[in-house]
């Protein structure tokens, strides 16, 4: 069995407190659990052996995003196993549904790769299913790019409408 790195643990208490913090303190973040502000002071200090549950986690995270529009404990977890965490929705306006678009679509090709790269070869038919996913992901984001040259263009800063922060 393989067990947290004692690198990880620190990320992942760091990674606690920054989720603490954007909640305001410990005993506000505790109010999003099930656990007492106790608990999540051991899970952010590094002499304490706790760390954070998973369904603890989420509810820092949740939390976190709603009041500062990120989730510090998700993206330690998918960084510690080479991964980043996407927003599926990015911002408002045009430009950010070209975006939560290309988010969707970069993402679904990406997995497509990481799977048809497992046997190390990439067969006809593999290729035949991901050209078509590369292909959309190109024209999401030629469409997103083509807003941001008409406001380059335009020379002036481009007011959008709707929420004032990414969701994700």
């Amino acid at each position: 069995m393989t067990y947290f790195s004692t690198d990880f643990i620190a990320t992942l208490k760091q990674a606690t407190l920054r989720a603490s913090n954007a909640i305001g303190t410990a005993e506000n973040a505790a109010a999003f659990t099930r656990v007492q502000k106790t608990q999540i002071n051991a899970y952010t200090h590094l002499h304490q052996p706790a760390v954070v549950p998973l369904d603890v986690a989420l509810d820092l995270d949740q939390a976190a995003h709603a009041l500062r529009g990120h989730t510090p404990i998700l993206s330690a977890y998918a960084g510690a196993l080479g991964f980043l965490v996407v927003p599926l929705h990015v911002g408002p306006g045009d430009f950010g549904r070209d975006m939560s678009e290309y988010s969707l679509v970069s993402g679904d090709m990406v997995s497509t790769a990481i799977r048809i790269l497992e046997d190390g070869v990439i067969d006809p038919e593999e290729a035949n299913e991901i050209a078509p996913k590369m292909a959309k992901t190109k024209h999401v984001l030629e469409k997103a790019l083509a807003r941001i040259h008409t406001i380059q263009q335009m020379g002036k800063p481009f007011p959008v409408k709707g929420e004032s922060h990414a969701d994700g």
